[in-house]
């Protein structure tokens, strides 16, 4: 369940420029399909960090943030069955692509890839939660605060 409005009622709303790239772009350059709420989510927000912690970058941007995406991606594809998306701090944000994308889940590690947690829920809820306080993580070092901001790049 997508909690883009919810982000946008905590964080308000970012100005940003249209991205050059479309989504179906995006796609076919990286090989796979995304799940509707990042795409609402960065059709939001775009590339940038959240509250100091979770930073995200846009693959439809432009061709550089494309190729940033794509690079994550590559750089991740030992790991079977994950998708990079995103950093939270030393720990780096991964789908777990198993089924239809809209039903992939997050998971996480440090920067050793040794110790990893999950949260089953999609990338707006994963940030609604991580921001509010509602997840705890022991390998995101994050204190939420009572005024949340979003960076854009």
């Amino acid at each position: 369940m997508s909690r883009n409005a919810d982000l946008v009622a905590l964080l308000g709303r970012v100005a940003r420029r249209e991205p050059e790239l479309s989504w179906d772009d995006a796609e076919e350059h990286v090989g796979f399909a995304f799940p509707g709420d990042f795409k609402d989510l960065l059709g939001t927000f775009g590339t940038g960090v959240f509250d100091h912690v979770v930073e995200v970058v846009s693959p439809v941007e432009d061709e550089e943030s494309l190729d940033v995406f794509f690079s994550d991606v590559y750089e991740s594809r030992e790991f079977d069955g994950l998708v990079q998306w995103g950093k939270a701090g030393r720990c780096t944000l991964f789908w777990r692509t198993g089924g239809e994308p809209d039903q992939w889940t997050i998971t996480w590690c440090d920067a050793e890839f040794s110790e990893w947690e999950s949260y089953d829920g999609p990338a707006t809820a994963f940030l609604f939660d991580l921001l509010t306080g509602k997840i705890r993580s022991r390998l995101i070092d994050f204190t939420p605060t009572r005024n949340p901001g979003f960076w854009p790049d």
